[in-house]
């Protein structure tokens, strides 16, 4: 049942329930559009202070000149340094997340946006820690360029919470029943194995030429992501791969129409092969995978991080879940290798 209120006190919402009369001050609506309601004390004393301090934050933001969006400050991110110094595949990449957070708030004031709107936009995407964790790092960027130009005194995306799984790196390493069937695959082999065995990104491994195949037995890159110039050398699974495929093209993965195979096709070639197995993977795993063996056969982190071009810091990151099992036992090998070759030396001096 409504009541009749003074006119002289507006934004007052009143709702009755079990016979009790309950007040709300409409403080007006949030990044997403949802009107926000903040409970109102009884009519004693206290009554009409709370109101005052409300209805005067309320009239503040209605008079301050307007502040430009989030779908503006988008735009004004892809024209700063942020955004233009990286890669065109990483700039595609975050267009897609741009273009979701627009959507999702891109009528919201740059300046209103606060810690819980950007929670909420993070919780819808709880089903996909990977997405959630690029659209944070992108609204994180976004907001470094509003407080630069003093769109806004604080960032709301600051102790953010990231769903379970996402701060863990995006992607899984793919089982290691998975790889062995995929490797010995006819569809899917030849890919699975230029991802896996030379530890690059999908992007690089979709650029590869013949040509790119050195006299030392190993593969040229420059990086599409970094301009990092690595060699990894050519492994002798790997191996068995290029000796029965047919030099018919410049680039060694190709179409039907004899072009470069596109990204997102070959990754969705892979995860389709990979769900009709019962698997959920996405093809930047292998590179895990690849990290994984080669700390687990006794390489370094330096050697390991000269074969992938990763800096020291990512390979012991995608190397949280290496089998630390196999890697004590390369380690103790490693040790009685040394120890048997002291004890030969000190028998012949």
């Amino acid at each position: 049942m409504a009541i009749k209120l003074p006119k002289d006190m507006p934004y007052i919402k009143t709702v009755m329930a079990k016979g009790k009369r309950y007040e709300y001050f409409d403080t007006g609506v949030n990044a997403f559009g949802k009107r926000i309601y903040k409970r109102l004390p009884p009519r004693d004393t206290s009554f009409g202070g709370v109101y005052a301090s409300l209805l005067a934050a309320r009239t503040k933001r209605q008079n301050v000149t307007p502040v430009p969006t989030i779908r503006q400050l988008s735009r004004e991110y892809q024209l700063d340094d942020r955004y233009r110094r990286r890669a065109s595949s990483t700039q595609d990449t975050y267009l897609i997340y741009l273009r979701m957070i627009e959507d999702q708030i891109g009528d919201a004031p740059v300046n209103q946006v606060i810690r819980r709107d950007v929670q909420e936009l993070i919780e819808k995407m709880r089903d996909r820690a990977g997405a959630a964790k690029m659209a944070l790092l992108v609204l994180r960027n976004m907001y470094k360029v509003a407080l630069k130009k003093d769109w806004a005194t604080v960032d709301p995306t600051k102790h953010v919470e990231l769903p379970e799984g996402a701060d863990d790196g995006d992607y899984e390493p793919w089982p290691d029943e998975l790889l062995k069937e995929a490797l010995a695959d006819e569809e899917v082999g030849f890919p699975v194995a230029l991802l896996y065995f030379t530890g690059q990104r999908i992007g690089d491994v979709c650029k590869m030429r013949w040509d790119d195949e050195q006299a030392d037995n190993t593969i040229y890159v420059c990086q599409e992501k970094t301009g990092r110039e690595v060699w990894p050398p050519i492994h002798s699974g790997l191996r068995a791969w290029l000796d029965v495929t047919p030099h018919s093209v410049e680039t060694m993965l190709h179409g039907p129409k004899g072009r470069p195979r596109r990204k997102a096709t070959l990754r969705g070639q892979l995860q389709k092969w990979a769900k009709a197995r019962g698997f959920a993977v996405v093809p930047h795993g292998l590179r895990k995978n690849a990290v994984n063996a080669l700390l687990e056969a006794g390489c370094t982190t330096v050697e390991t991080a000269a074969i992938t071009g990763q800096s020291l810091k990512v390979v012991e990151h995608y190397a949280k879940r290496r089998n630390n099992r196999e890697l004590g036992k390369a380690g103790m090998a490693k040790w009685d290798r040394t120890k048997s070759e002291d004890r030969k030396l000190k028998e012949n001096q």
